[in-house]
């Protein structure tokens, strides 16, 4: 594949998990350090208090992205680190460590892309109320002029928050912290996570960070009915709907669906909607940020409330875990909102990557399938991009294996391997074969410079 001149590659994590150093240096606690350390909570019993330890081991960990040759870096800043109670006092410690990361990045020749939010509500917030108290947008809005005040004149590009829809799972059916599950509060957290976003957007614009680029970050997985019956063509309508829809209709159009909303009032799950809140959601960003893994096939005659996959269909195309491997999936996502959603500004594939198979005896180092998936979805994003899609860059999850939420560390995303109780990183194939990747794209265009020059003076 060949992207454009100017096309950058990077690699993401997220504070939580990655950090480590849950309590250190004047940290204050968040819902995933309480839902971690409540028994049963994660598949392998494990918690993020140590994690990659990123927080001690970050020089080593940006060693790893000078040998990748990377143009960028996505990571996220733990809220509770600088603000521990979430709002008031902000610890200076806390962004002394993301003032020391951001320079070494820098340093390294590597920009960061910073996110305000990936899942890790300071735990002071939650006790009251958390993300369905309305008050977390002027909260978070807080949160928000702090970090911009602070790193705005190291930092470029910015994120809002990291795909939303998780506090659907937190706070709706209690998957993922808080656990709580009251779809109710679900469907509220997610509009006010809405509101926080434009508290943050409206905070940059009057911030020294703002003669750099403002985003979000959403996921999509578009859903694809098993069959074309009426219920199955439905749900996957529906399940549209409540996944990105809910949040790409009132930020990108500027209003949530009339279906969804009388749908929602008819289950009494309709959040509280004011006026001038779709205004607020709705406020000009400079890019939108696309997390993308694959689709889901939905089958009426297995639906739970919307969110069931099918079973693999006969003749699909399956990686070693069991996953379906369709890399269509991004050129899909990426259509979807250039056509339909009228979005004309710059795209990133923010998230796109696959955990490794979980079989005895094999070669963790060895990942072929890995590299499979990543050829896949860069030559589908190579040909949303000669169709005419403006996409500036690609982000791969994950730099390393690290605790992947309620899986631990039983599902391992990283090009690098981590052994979780040494902490020891090691490169996969697939470390060496992005590298490389990456090599080939920037000697690619710096040979045509090349040329293009010996055909001026010739």
């Amino acid at each position: 594949m060949r992207m454009p001149k100017g096309f950058e590659f990077g690699v993401a994590t997220s504070a939580y998990q990655i950090e480590g150093a849950w309590s250190e240096d004047g940290k204050g606690p968040s819902i995933w350090d309480t839902f971690t350390h409540g028994e049963g909570n994660v598949v392998d019993g494990r918690t993020g208090d140590v994690a990659c330890d990123h927080f001690h081991r970050y020089p080593e960990d940006i060693q790893l992205l000078k040998e990748l040759g990377v143009d960028r870096y996505r990571l996220s800043l733990s809220w509770a680190r600088i603000l521990p109670n979430g709002v008031g006092a902000v610890n200076q410690r806390g962004l002394d460590f993301y003032k020391r990361l951001i320079d070494s990045l820098l340093e390294a020749g590597v920009r960061p892309n910073v996110t305000l939010y990936h899942w890790d509500l300071p735990q002071a917030l939650e006790d009251l109320g958390g993300w369905p108290n309305r008050d977390v947008a002027s909260w978070f809005g807080e949160y928000a002029a702090v970090a911009f005040d602070a790193l705005g004149d190291r930092v470029d590009t910015w994120a809002t928050l990291n795909e939303p829809i998780a506090l659907w799972a937190g706070y709706g059916l209690g998957w993922f912290a808080p656990g709580r599950a009251d779809r109710r509060a679900g469907r509220q957290a997610m509009h006010n996570a809405l509101l926080a976003h434009g508290e943050a957007v409206s905070a940059f614009c009057s911030s020294a960070a703002r003669q750099g680029e403002i985003g979000v970050v959403l996921d999509v997985w578009k859903r694809h009915p098993k069959t074309d019956s009426l219920a199955d063509r439905e749900l996957a309508r529906r399940g549209d709907q409540d996944g990105f829809g809910f949040f790409m209709d009132p930020l990108l159009r500027g209003a949530y669906s009339a279906d969804l909303l009388d749908r929602l009032e008819e289950e009494d799950e309709l959040p509280d909607i004011r006026d001038g809140d779709v205004e607020a959601i709705s406020r000009p960003i400079d890019y939108l940020g696309l997390n993308v893994y694959s689709r889901v096939v939905v089958d009426s005659e297995q639906d739970q409330a919307g969110w069931a996959q099918s079973d693999p269909e006969p003749g699909g195309n399956f990686l070693d875990n069991g996953n379906e491997f369709y890399p269509k999936s991004v050129y899909d996502a990426i259509m979807m909102v250039r056509d339909e959603y009228g979005w004309r500004k710059p795209i990133v594939i923010t998230e796109n990557g696959v955990f490794d198979p979980d079989s005895e005896g094999r070669d963790p180092r060895r990942d072929g399938d890995r590299i499979r998936y990543i050829e896949g979805f860069l030559e589908w994003i190579a040909r949303a991009i000669e169709d005419g899609a403006d996409v500036r860059g690609y982000y791969l999850w994950s730099l390393m294996d690290n605790f992947e939420w309620n899986a631990g560390f039983t599902k391992r995303y990283g090009i690098y391997g981590i052994n979780p109780e040494t902490l020891d990183r090691w490169p996969k194939d697939s470390a060496h074969w992005y590298r490389d990747v990456i090599a080939a794209h920037h000697a690619g265009h710096e040979d045509r410079v090349g040329r293009e020059s010996e055909e001026v003076r010739a």
